[in-house]
């Protein structure tokens, strides 16, 4: 580390306070000034532990529910299917196949149907 001299400095900063005049601030000033300080110091200040408690607490809540929704969201539901004989199932998947036009396109053809 570079080791700087600051007696060139304060030589300086002490020629530049000495041609400017003192400020003119009565004692009185000074003492109420003091007093507000002192009296600030001495009150009671606001404790912030308990909300930033009860913001966790909310926040862990929240996610909480929020994992409870998701989880519901993906669970699944008892297939449909399942009381759907073997024969229907292969009749639904061979109409499916033999159709060569996706569903998205239906009801385009149905606007140009007379």
């Amino acid at each position: 580390m570079k080791h700087t001299d600051n007696a060139d400095f304060e030589n300086w900063l002490r020629r530049l306070t000495k041609s400017q005049p003192e400020p003119e601030v009565s004692s009185e000033v000074l003492a109420a000034q003091r007093r507000s300080i002192y009296r600030r110091l001495d009150e009671k200040r606001r404790n912030w532990a308990p909300v930033g408690w009860a913001v966790s607490l909310a926040m862990l809540l929240l996610m909480f529910a929020g994992g409870l929704t998701l989880e519901r969201r993906h669970k699944t539901a008892p297939p449909a299917s399942a009381a759907m004989s073997d024969d229907q199932l292969f009749s639904d998947l061979s109409a499916m196949e033999q159709s060569n036009e996706p569903k998205a396109i239906q009801p385009i053809h149905g606007l140009f149907q007379e």
